[in-house]
């Protein structure tokens, strides 16, 4: 049990120094009060337009993390989904960091690609955290998903240059480090504790009791002073004793205790018989120790009569050249006595045999052992539950993220932000400032109508009045690529009876958001709610009375073969519709009625692919554009020419002599409901803009 004890204590020692050693690293060099964990400043240059981690670095969520940069030029730093900035830096020279170690050790890979400016980081709303304007650093609480750093020029040029320092804050870790400390210190003195631990000496028994002598050749400690006894020369001649019992040649009366005694006249056998009780009940003896007893008991010689001396012979006392523990070991194999009839001792008890790990001690050491397993168990148990408790959980989302489109927040400054360049652009009729918030088709509607507006209003009093969307409501579905879409209803500030349906698209992450769809429905017409809207998977298409494409061209063949066209019957009656109908017939009749037109056709078609949306009920709110082309043929012999309206902005006092052409761009808006609803499709408006006119 010593080994064990001492290698128990051996590695104790080391396993607390260890500890305490990391504790007081972790707690006072590496963490510090604030519970955050923070890198040297390491410099971070890529030729390209930014530095950028990968994702696989921020694997964990639940701690906070804080970067703060600087360098020569204003820089930028910001955390964004991996999707987002995957699309924002595609095709764009940066730099990523793929590696990172303590305590500043960066791995990086180079990505080639093109070095143009980009959209000012700044301007983008997909930033989950960003820097403020005018600082360089950031908080981010780290987050269940795929995350990138992002640190590059303010305004979107290469060559970045930055000093980096990360931190990493984790609840708690400050205390779990001085509660690895403590333990450590624990461990540390159980361990010196143990090693240090001594057995307690046994006192040796010496037992220095007079004992009788029983036998001839060996005297015994005996009670009477030295002084007492007889000179050597008065009892012993040199016949009788032996040179190698003279101590020394210079003393001759020092005679060895160990000498043999004169022999005696031998007397009755029946005086010894009675004398020897008496003789030794005079004569101070000394009780023999239990071992001696024991080692006698093995020896049965035959009984002997000693011959006693008529009067008792003192026995010299032995000089202590030995220690009494020495002297009783070299008297144990026979008892000794001044002379008696040795008579057997009594058979000594034999001594019962206590099994090791029965053994006192044993059990003693065991215990000890067995308090200190659980000490340390329990040490160990309450270190794992702490640290596995402040260890940040893993990130479960294996697949790339989906995320909303934008944000409420996000969204209605999107809007704000229209209200006020669309204001802008309405009142000096730019199409250029409207090419910055508005996409196809809705932006050729726009820059057709700025074109006829110049053309009929030159001195520019008729410009559009300013007018705003108010209280948009936002449906954002989940998209896990770009582009991305968003869906708005709102009310319009100058056309109280109406109110926009429109769809804001965004490209790539680097793009801004776009009007690309836009119409307006009357207020009495019911607009389905945006709340859960989200995009169609085939499952949802399938449910549908018809798909998207196929109403299409279905709207398109309506309109061109007019109210009795087969068609017809898909679609439920809508004021936008018959209004367009209706127009449409009266302007025939009365191109027709005009001598130099031949006959006059009209032919609708789809143009572009359909956006669908799925609404909280299944059915699908669908965008799509239809193109329409009014022809009025010339009578042969004829010529024909616009000379007013809306056409002259495209083609003025040209002469054509076959053909007349307007082009017109409709964007339409329908409800597509499912097959178990039984109902038609339902067109909640379509918005016509001449975008061209010529001929032949």
């Amino acid at each position: 049990m010593r080994f064990a004890r001492i290698t128990l204590g051996l590695l104790l020692a080391l396993s607390g120094l260890v500890a305490t050693v990391a504790g007081a690293v972790a707690a006072f060099w590496l963490v510090g009060p604030d519970n955050t964990i923070t890198t040297p400043s390491r410099e971070l240059a890529a030729k390209g337009l930014a530095v950028v981690s990968s994702p696989e670095l921020l694997d964990r969520h639940g701690p906070t993390l804080h970067v703060s940069v600087s360098g020569d030029k204003p820089l930028f730093v910001g955390v964004a989904q991996d999707l987002d900035v995957r699309s924002y830096l595609a095709g764009s020279a940066h730099t990523q960091v793929t590696r990172f170690g303590l305590p500043a050790a960066f791995g990086t890979e180079e990505v080639r690609g093109r070095t143009n400016k980009l959209t000012p980081p700044g301007e983008l709303d997909w930033w989950v955290a960003q820097s403020a304007t005018g600082t360089q650093s950031l908080s981010w609480p780290v987050q269940d998903g795929r995350y990138d750093v992002v640190v590059m020029n303010a305004d979107g040029t290469p060559a970045v240059g930055a000093q980096v320092t990360f931190g990493l804050q984790v609840h708690r870790l400050f205390g779990l480090c001085l509660l690895v400390l403590g333990a450590g210190v624990l461990v540390l003195a159980l361990g010196v504790a143990l090693l240090r631990r001594r057995r307690p000496a046994r006192a040796e028994a010496a037992d220095t009791r007079e004992i009788p002598v029983i036998n001839t050749r060996i005297p015994a400690l005996a009670a009477t002073a030295p002084a007492e006894l007889p000179t050597a020369p008065a009892e012993y001649d040199d016949e009788q004793l032996a040179p190698a019992y003279r101590i020394s040649p210079f003393h001759p009366d020092r005679v060895s205790p160990f000498a043999p005694l004169p022999e005696q006249e031998e007397e009755p056998a029946a005086a010894v018989a009675d004398e020897p009780a008496a003789a030794f009940a005079e004569e101070p003896v000394a009780v023999v120790a239990e071992e001696q007893a024991a080692a006698v008991a093995q020896v049965e010689p035959a009984p002997v009569v000693m011959p006693v001396p008529a009067t008792p012979v003192a026995v010299r006392t032995a000089p202590m050249f030995m220690s009494a523990a020495a002297v009783q070991r070299a008297k144990a194999p026979v008892l000794i006595g001044a002379g008696a009839r040795y008579e057997e001792p009594a058979e000594p008890e034999a001594e019962e045999t206590v099994p090791l790990a029965e053994s006192p001690e044993f059990v003693k050491s065991d215990e000890a052992v067995r308090r200190t397993a659980a000490l340390l168990a329990s040490g160990a148990l309450l270190l794992t539950t702490t640290s596995c408790g402040l260890l940040p959980p893993k990130n479960s989302l294996t697949v790339p993220d989906a995320r909303p489109a934008v944000t409420l927040a996000d969204a209605q400054a999107v809007v704000q932000r229209y209200n006020q360049l669309n204001n802008q652009a309405n009142r000096t009729r730019d199409g250029k400032i409207s090419a910055t918030i508005e996409g196809n088709p809705t932006l050729a509607q726009t820059q057709a109508g700025f074109a006829i507006g110049r053309k009929l209003d030159a001195a520019g009093k008729e410009v559009s009045k300013p007018f705003s969307y108010t209280n948009p409501q936002i449906g954002a579905p989940q998209f896990a690529s770009y582009p991305m879409r968003f869906v708005v209803s709102s009310g319009v500030s100058n056309a109280p009876g109406s109110r926009q349906l429109g769809v804001w698209q965004r490209q790539s992450a680097g793009d801004p958001w776009l009007l690309t769809h836009s119409v307006y429905p009357a207020k009495t017409t019911p607009v389905p709610s945006l709340d859960g809207l989200r995009t169609p998977d085939t499952a949802d298409l399938n449910l549908l009375r018809a798909q998207p494409d196929a109403v299409a061209k279905d709207l398109a063949a309506y309109l061109t073969g007019g109210a009795k066209a087969p068609e017809a019957k898909s679609f439920a009656a809508s004021p936008s519709l018959q209004s367009l109908l209706d127009l449409r017939a009266k302007t025939k009749a009365s191109d027709t009625a005009e001598p130099y037109i031949a006959s006059v056709n009209d032919a609708f078609l789809p143009s572009g692919s359909p956006l669908s949306f799925i609404t909280s009920n299944g059915d699908a709110l669908v965008f799509l554009s239809i193109t329409e082309q009014y022809l009025q043929r010339v009578e042969p012999g004829s010529n024909a020419y616009w000379t007013s309206g809306e056409a002259t902005a495209f083609s003025s006092m040209v002469k054509y002599t076959q053909s007349l052409h307007q082009d017109y761009l409709h964007q339409v808006a329908l409800v597509i409901p499912t097959k178990e609803s039984g109902k038609q499709v339902q067109v909640l408006s379509i918005d016509p803009q001449l975008i061209g006119a010529g001929g032949l």
